[in-house]
């Protein structure tokens, strides 16, 4: 800033509470691509791999109804976080908020945490890929009779080395997508988007063709797939690897192995966290909150759309699927998934439990075509994931490090793509590291990372709720609808704080007896407190206001 007195120019450094006036990043996403960006992270493993999973996992459960509860909950979460994002359109929304309204350490226990966990993310999925389309390799060359693709599939499922050289390729190509600019993003997730919809049409049409054909129709059908006795080998072997037995131990009685027959409320409400996984991220486009043009409308026109397509493409594939299938589905998981007797199958090739191999099971002796389709749309819809999750730590890194809580590289934008270069470096370099981490150890800490973002959901939820009172300037700018007195964005933030307490609960329950778990998920909030202290203590001896970062919203 220049002041003038007289004859002499005198220059005042005008302070920069930030590191920078500018964000430097463009506005290019609109509704449609919010939409997308749900659409892409949201259907995946959750949905495909858990819902089949559960029977395994979670014997007993109505797994529909666990559905029904996770949506819900989730949708609470989701507005909660709609609303934040009104209020404050900047990228990483939630963290933003939750520093800004609650408490900045919070606020970085939920960022660091929601790093962690995508990072890991990125990596599983990218590794996961080799089952995918290993699976699909195998629908192929069943319905060409080809058993050279089949045994090549049987390979891609199971071969280390394989998936993690695939999983460095998968994570570097789409790094390049996330650095070359959000029209590149857009215009790539896009297409992958639609081309996983049609595929989706199809998926959706064979489930509704099960409830059709019915039950009595499944033996004859699953053995036109695989050869005759095929059906009968998964129930032998189920049996006599100890099915029953395993079922009553969890559930009190082998006839209780869940919907549609005999269910347990108890599996049930366990099984919600794994629902509550399956629809988490309709508004994962608030990371790039900053880069979406009239957030208002755009945001929320974007997680709306998304919530809906999500759900009923759900209930389409999964409960049609589950009804059909009855019984059978819990025997082929305790073998296939559990491994149980799996050395006695001969007949059956081995091959992960999805929802995509159970509809292409009873299609492939009947329509190959369509088995072949509905097995590389579910690769498609996890791979079409992989950007978006990419985005998501790439840009928390260049939120804390525009915060001054990060290495301030990382908030350096490139002056072609503004794109935050070095923050998406640092997230491919993490990526790979868990394609590693996934291979040789992939389940230790999966459900801690569910657990960990939860974390987020509630500490946004909180935000919410108190928004309105302490930061009513930022909260007339964004939805000020009320019910009587009380702030309709208070109301959602309580419910959902509710909510997501009791399924939080029931997570790190489920998380308490592995002590790697456990370990992960209070390792990490460790990690954060201690990082923020470290950068807390850097600041101040820089001289730095770090009360006014943190009652400031970052320049746009």
């Amino acid at each position: 800033m220049q002041k003038v007195f007289g004859d002499e120019e005198v220059f005042m450094a005008e302070e920069v509470v930030f590191v920078r006036k500018a964000s430097g990043l463009i506005k290019e996403l609109g509704p449609w691509s919010v939409m997308s960006i749900g659409m892409a992270y949201v259907i995946a493993d959750g949905i495909y791999n858990l819902t089949c999973w559960q029977s395994y996992e979670n014997p007993g459960a109505f797994y529909p109804l666990s559905l029904l509860i996770g949506f819900i909950i989730l949708a609470f979460a989701s507005f909660s976080i709609v609303f934040l994002t009104a209020a404050m359109p900047r990228t990483s929304s939630d963290y933003v908020a939750v520093s800004r309204t609650i408490h900045p350490l919070l606020g970085y226990i939920e960022a660091i945490l929601s790093w962690g966990c995508h990072v890991w993310i990125v990596g599983a999925l990218a590794y996961f890929q080799g089952w995918y389309w290993g699976s699909f390799l195998i629908q192929a060359g069943l319905a060409t009779h080809n058993k050279a693709w089949v045994s090549l599939g049987e390979w891609m499922s199971a071969d280390v080395g394989f998936s993690i050289a695939l999983a460095i390729i998968i994570v570097i190509i789409f790094g390049l997508v996330n650095l070359f600019g959000m029209k590149v993003f857009k215009g790539t997730l896009g297409v992958l988007v639609g081309i996983a919809v049609i595929g989706g049409a199809v998926t959706a049409g064979v489930a509704i063709w099960s409830l059709l054909v019915g039950p009595g129709a499944i033996p004859s059908l699953w053995d036109a797939t695989y050869g005759a006795g095929a059906y009968n080998e998964i129930v032998s072997v189920a049996k006599t690897a100890g099915w029953a037995d395993y079922i009553a131990e969890h559930t009190g009685s082998a006839a209780t192995w869940g919907w549609p027959g005999p269910w347990s409320p108890m599996a049930t409400l366990s099984a919600c966290v794994a629902a509550a996984y399956a629809f988490w991220g309709t508004e994962f486009a608030n990371y790039a909150a900053g880069e979406i043009s009239k957030p208002k409308r755009s945001f929320l026109l974007g997680v709306v759309g998304a919530m809906a397509f999500i759900f009923i493409y759900y209930m389409l594939i999964a409960v049609p699927t589950l009804w059909t299938y009855g019984e059978f589905n819990s025997y082929y998981n305790y073998v296939m998934y559990g491994g149980n007797g799996l050395d006695a199958v001969k007949i059956n090739p081995q091959q992960t439990p999805t929802l995509a191999v159970m509809l292409a099971s009873l299609i492939g002796g009947v329509a190959p075509w369509a088995a072949i389709i509905i097995t590389i749309t579910v690769a498609i819809w996890v791979l079409n994931g992989l950007p978006v999750y990419m985005m998501v730590p790439s840009r928390i890194s260049f939120a804390l490090a525009f915060d001054r809580f990060f290495p301030s590289k990382l908030a350096e934008v490139n002056v072609k793509w503004h794109t935050p270069h070095w923050s998406i470096l640092l997230t491919v370099i993490s990526s790979i590291i868990c394609v590693f981490f996934t291979a040789y150890s992939p389940w230790f800490y999966a459900l801690s990372v569910v657990t960990m973002i939860m974390v987020r959901w509630l500490l946004s939820s909180w935000a919410a709720m108190l928004m309105p009172y302490e930061k009513p300037e930022a909260f007339e700018k964004g939805f000020t609808y009320k019910i009587g007195k009380v702030p309709l964005m208070t109301i959602v933030g309580a419910i959902s704080s509710a909510l997501m307490t009791i399924l939080i609960i029931i997570a790190i329950t489920q998380i308490a007896g592995d002590i790697f778990s456990l370990g992960w998920f209070m390792g990490w909030i460790i990690f954060a407190t201690l990082l923020y202290g470290a950068y807390t203590a850097y600041n101040k001896a820089k001289g730095v206001d770090i009360e006014k970062i943190f009652r400031e919203i970052p320049p746009a």
